[in-house]
């Protein structure tokens, strides 16, 4: 459900959807709690990667098509040259350069971490040239801001056990359970002290407790974050390690979306320089 929000509310609450052209496709809402409002997606890979953000405990904002970055361009030998500007030009003319911009998918505030510029892109378009020049004016943004640029497929974001775990704990967030139980659940994970807790050990300690209702108590309890787990780290079952809730939590961009993925896009495909004299504008 999409939130209202007021003409007070914080600038990182507020959608900038506007801001990008009008392209054809599905817009998909995902709820953010932390946020206050729903994240407004073009289609479901977005969509993916906002379910992700949305529930990654070290994501304190996110922000979908956050900004406008406007550069000049023109084609050499060498690829193409391209230099950021500091404001939108009044003509789209600079000598026989072009002018245009590009809006990145989503800019998330971490906790205690580098902001994150994201896009979300099919594997298929990576090697479009425009879309390599696209992802090097963003790169280049992001790497004068200080900023971490990602850039994210289907293999990071559809392929791995990360989104499937994030959507099958949705299933439990608003079940009842049964609240001793939940508990005496939560005691037994936070006083386990000398080694991590998993599904199996609750089978073989807790009595009286059909094996159905004590995984639904868990999943309900995982879901709600009264108890931790990571995601990332492979399909939920009986084997996962379980922890108190607050004390383990886990970040996209250092696992799932990190070393093993497409992750931070170092890649250069164009280079980053003053560009000639320009014609016609162009994205």
């Amino acid at each position: 459900m999409l939130l209202r929000m007021n003409r007070n509310s914080s600038p990182n609450s507020l959608s900038t959807f506007h801001l990008r052209r009008r392209t054809p496709g599905s817009f998909l809402l995902i709820p953010c709690r932390r946020i206050g409002r729903a994240i407004r997606c073009q289609g479901q890979l977005e969509a993916a990667a906002a379910t992700i953000l949305a529930n990654c405990p070290l994501a304190r904002s996110i922000q979908e098509q956050p900004l406008q970055i406007w550069y000049a361009w023109r084609e050499s030998t060498s690829g193409p040259q391209i230099r950021l500007l500091d404001r939108p030009p009044q003509r789209r003319r600079m000598g026989n350069s072009r002018v245009s911009y590009v809006v990145p998918d989503f800019l998330v505030r971490m906790t205690n971490r580098p902001m994150r510029l994201v896009e979300v892109k099919p594997s298929s378009q990576l090697d479009r040239p425009i879309v390599q020049r696209k992802l090097a004016v963003a790169r280049a943004y992001a790497r004068q801001q200080g900023w971490e640029y990602h850039v994210l497929t289907e293999r990071e974001l559809l392929n791995r056990p990360l989104l499937r775990n994030l959507r099958l704990l949705a299933r439990y967030r608003q079940i009842a359970v049964d609240q001793e139980l939940a508990n005496q659940l939560i005691e037994f994970v936070t006083n386990n002290r000398m080694s991590t807790t998993s599904l199996k050990d609750f089978h073989r300690t807790i009595s009286g407790v059909e094996a159905p209702q004590l995984r639904l108590t868990l999943f309900h309890l995982l879901a709600v974050g009264r108890l931790d787990c990571d995601p990332a780290a492979g399909p939920i079952g009986d084997s996962t390690s379980l922890y108190p809730g607050g004390t383990h939590p886990w970040d996209p961009f250092d696992s799932a979306w990190g070393h093993s993925g497409c992750g931070k896009d170092d890649r250069s495909a164009s280079s980053v320089n003053s560009p000639p004299d320009g014609s016609s504008s162009g994205t």
